[in-house]
């Protein structure tokens, strides 16, 4: 779930009505620029893949599903 906020007097208020909300559970907002710099990330995580084909095989498929 993503929804924008506003910083104001000390309390981050959503912008947005929040549905279904569940008591006690921690969200977190990220500014405009954390989140630019995730989607700059995602292209070389993407890269990395390739790294992790020796996982891709029977006797490990076990451990897909955790």
């Amino acid at each position: 779930m993503g929804i924008k906020v506003e910083y104001r007097d000390g309390v981050f208020a959503p912008l947005q009505e929040v549905e279904g909300p569940t008591p006690d559970e921690v969200y977190q907002v990220l500014s405009e620029s954390e989140l630019k710099r995730l989607a700059a990330d995602g292209p070389w995580l993407k890269g990395s893949e390739r790294s992790f084909e020796f996982w891709e095989n029977e006797e490990d498929a076990v451990y897909d599903s955790l």
